[in-house]
């Protein structure tokens, strides 16, 4: 483990990942003839939480009590696997364990809101079930599809390599659809429901427990935002070695978050709400996809 990489990934975590979501936020709110909220205010939002009293429901067990820590604790050892600014990784053999760090925060949300007993709780955990079900599939699948082709399961060796093949073009129009359901926004959630079915799972929550799984849904999303660094490395020159190298791939680490923000915001704002049906016949489309980049991995060398 590479302890200095370590710190500075998750300090970056945790002061970029909320600012992340104000950008998201102004973006939307520009997009839609709005003049919205600061970049800051969802740290602002995290603060004011955090001075707030703690009120958990009656017969509040254990595990409700430090669901929000774990839950910011996944979110944060995402961090420890995947390169950011760097070119190296805080951790070796990372790809295949920051695949199931991602998957099982995604359905940690959904055991918060079933914990809590309330009705509108158990909805909205039931929702963010279902659309973790359809859509991790298609995370999953084009992740392993981008270690294949970069041909090893050590992030650092996948920061590092600059091939370029169908393969990479595939799996990252599947993964960058895929972050679109990963956001929480429309066009898979309901803005006009947020407190019953959007956020229905937190519904129970108050004070720094809220806190700190809003900074965990900031920081996961902000890891999910780092992944695409990897297929934009294939866009650096052959022969860009040394210090130009490590300028380049932060370069493209700042592309890549950016890029992604832009992407959710333009999603939120130009497409209708789907219903759950259209989401899974969009993400069923999303999978097949994914599939094809992990058929070409394996079978199709000359496509790769």
């Amino acid at each position: 483990m590479n302890l200095p990489v370590l710190a500075l990934n998750l300090a970056l975590a945790i002061a970029i990942a909320p600012l992340l979501d104000g950008l998201r936020r102004k973006i939307t709110a520009r997009l839609q003839n709005r003049v919205g909220p600061p970049l800051t205010q969802s740290w602002h939002d995290i603060i004011k939480l955090l001075r707030k009293e703690t009120v958990l429901p009656e017969g509040a067990g254990l595990m409700l009590r430090v669901l929000p820590a774990l839950m910011l604790m996944l979110s944060l050892a995402m961090f420890a696997m995947i390169a950011t600014v760097t070119v190296q990784s805080p951790m070796d053999e990372g790809g295949i364990i920051f695949i199931e760090l991602a998957v099982l925060s995604a359905f940690m949300f959904a055991i918060a809101g079933g914990m809590s007993g309330n009705p509108y709780g158990v909805v909205g955990g039931s929702r963010e079930a279902i659309l973790a079900t359809l859509v991790e599939p298609s995370i999953i699948v084009s992740l392993t599809a981008l270690l294949l082709f970069k041909g090893s399961l050590t992030l650092d060796d996948a920061s590092r390599s600059l091939a370029f093949g169908g393969t990479l073009v595939v799996a990252a129009v599947a993964y960058l659809l895929s972050l679109l359901v990963e956001s929480g926004r429309v066009p898979f959630d309901v803005a006009e429901a947020e407190s019953e079915l959007t956020g229905g799972y937190l519904i129970e929550f108050s004070g720094p427990p809220l806190a700190m799984l809003k900074l965990g849904q900031f920081i996961r999303a902000t890891a999910m935002y780092s992944v695409p660094k990897l297929f934009l490395t294939a866009l650096i020159p052959v022969g860009v070695t040394g210090d130009a190298f490590s300028i380049a791939v932060t370069a493209l680490y700042m592309v890549s978050i950016l890029l992604c923000t832009l992407l959710v915001s333009m999603a939120e704002s130009l497409n209708a709400r789907y219903r759950l049906l259209e989401a899974s016949k969009f993400y069923a489309v999303v999978l097949i996809f994914s599939l094809l980049a992990l058929v070409i991995a394996f079978y199709a060398p000359g496509w790769r």
